[in-house]
């Protein structure tokens, strides 16, 4: 018998066929990202969630698809940012020692998330070819929908690999997304420029994982295996059961409001850089009364990376949003900074290569000015 393939798990709302769900039993606590409706009573029914990240039960959390009727009641529907969702744990600007470790240890499902930033970036595309020229509806529907999907990617790239499927999603994501190095012909005289070139090491790093913590391969067929086709040749297929990258739209023709609206709900930068320097100064001062041995130093190590974690995923989004005026170009700037002295703290290599990695990305969304991407070159220390 043939290894069973990795479980397809699909986009919420991103309206997969129902044959296609095929899923694990679901573990961890469920938070959603998504459309959200609520109900005359004022209660949230959600026939709708993109994305859905956490575990519940034993496995991913297979979705229901969107009806395909027209949209027609549009105050009735909300995208929500993925990493605004994940802080919700420890909301607030006076986190606790205990609010800090819960945000630390909630249980993300990361192959999710990097499987619901493919699809995401592959319907952008799509849209972006079935677009008219001069289409500002169409163009804010491809910003929305990778504003969504780079966000996906900050966290995958940014929450530590506690195990071995977020160490999976890693490096899935490492190899379909982002400025690749493909093989070369040997009678290919190739070159590169140095600001590409920086972009594959900030990529490599990005999603950099102990290679102690990876298993082999999956077994090659023996002689009286059968089920060839279908061989897995990978532990993590991140594409299997997504449509294909090309072709026309598969589902964001009929969300066109929700992406439109979702793509200028830009949260303030100003306070993210705020929340992110608050979150770096209590990593620094939790680390440092950890160690002096006191008898939660454990606790207090483990907040004090959720702390920090939360401090570069605020970074991200502020470094996301293309909001591209003077303050927001200024504010960007501060965050650059910021990172750089993280670098001198000595902060993982990871989560500096995250942060870049992410701003180079952004800096092609569609709803940016032509120009924009040109001022979104940032004067980043080199990493150490």
């Amino acid at each position: 018998m043939a290894p069973s393939a990795q479980p397809v798990l699909p986009a919420g709302g991103l309206n997969p066929k129902p044959s296609a769900l095929t899923t694990k039993a679901p573990t961890g606590r469920l938070f959603h990202v998504g459309i959200e409706r609520e109900s005359a009573a004022g209660m949230a029914v959600t026939p709708m969630k993109v994305p859905d990240m956490t575990r519940k039960n034993e496995g991913g959390r297979s979705l229901a698809p969107r009806s395909s009727k027209a949209i027609d009641k549009t105050a009735e529907t909300t995208l929500r940012d993925p990493i605004t969702v994940a802080m919700e744990i420890a909301a607030g600007d006076d986190l606790s020692v205990a609010e800090l470790v819960a945000f630390r240890r909630q249980p993300l499902d990361l192959k999710n998330a990097a499987r619901n930033a493919k699809n995401l970036h592959s319907e952008e595309f799509r849209v972006w070819l079935a677009r008219e020229s001069g289409d500002e509806v169409g163009e804010a529907v491809c910003g929305g929908l990778e504003i969504m999907s780079i966000s996906l990617i900050a966290l995958v790239a940014l929450w530590p690999a506690d195990d071995l499927d977020a160490a999976e999603a890693k490096l899935a994501l490492d190899a379909r997304t982002g400025v690749q190095l493909h093989r070369r012909e040997k009678d290919f005289g190739g070159s590169m420029e140095a600001q590409t070139a920086r972009r594959i090491r900030w990529r490599r790093g990005a999603f950099a994982v102990p290679a102690l913590i990876l298993p082999p391969a999956p077994a090659a067929p023996q002689s009286d295996d059968r089920g060839l086709a279908s061989w897995p040749l990978e532990r993590f297929d991140l594409v299997e059961g997504l449509p294909l990258r090309g072709g026309v739209p598969a589902f964001a023709d009929r969300q066109v409001v929700e992406w439109s609206r979702f793509a200028r709900s830009a949260p303030d930068l100003g306070l993210l850089v705020q929340r992110a320097a608050k979150m770096f100064e209590t990593c620094d001062r939790l680390l440092e009364l950890a160690g002096r041995g006191p008898v939660n130093a454990s606790e207090l190590m483990v907040a004090a990376e959720g702390a920090r974690l939360m401090g570069y995923l605020a970074a991200c989004q502020v470094m996301i949003w293309p909001v591209h005026n003077r303050d927001a170009l200024a504010t960007k700037k501060q965050v650059v900074a910021l990172i750089n002295r993280r670098g001198e703290a000595g902060d993982p290599p990871s989560m500096q290569s995250a942060v870049r990695h992410i701003t180079a990305e952004a800096a092609w969304i569609k709803t940016l000015p032509y120009d924009a991407r040109d001022r979104l070159q940032f004067d980043w220390n080199e990493l150490v």
